[in-house]
């Protein structure tokens, strides 16, 4: 099971061949592919700062049908306080989208997949990987 970051959906949509390698060999391999509210959050408003939001904001719709979105749940948003804390312990603090989004893929079991390696390997226990 892996989750999907937003910058690595932004390369889909803009159809980065990276991206799309790395999509073929996840979905050859039969891996499930989730994302969180929150990354479709991210992808709407970027959709509806374009110059044609109505066609963007189908483009984002039609993609996030075809991935599974994780919940926030109770679990998760413990995760997040335990992760906030610890960051901030740490003078590690990614910001909260970043720490939501990681606290989501942690509660899930799933790995991130994403490009900004840099705020997100900070987090303990999560599995990062990039394209």
């Amino acid at each position: 099971m892996t989750c999907l970051d937003t910058d690595f959906i932004i390369d889909l949509l803009r159809r980065k061949s990276d991206a799309e390698r790395k999509l073929e060999e996840l979905t050859s391999d039969g891996v499930r592919l989730t994302t969180t509210a929150l990354n479709a959050a991210e992808l709407f408003k970027g959709a509806y700062n374009c110059a044609k939001p109505i066609h963007e904001a189908r483009t984002v719709r039609h993609l996030l049908d075809t991935l599974d979105i994780l919940d926030f749940s109770v679990a998760a948003s413990e995760t997040f306080g335990k992760l906030a804390i610890e960051l901030k312990r740490d003078g590690n603090e990614i910001g909260d989208f970043d720490m939501l989004i990681a606290s989501i893929a942690l509660t899930h079991g799933e790995s991130l997949l994403t490009r900004n390696i840099r705020h997100f390997s900070r987090v303990s226990g999560l599995v990062v990987e990039s394209y």
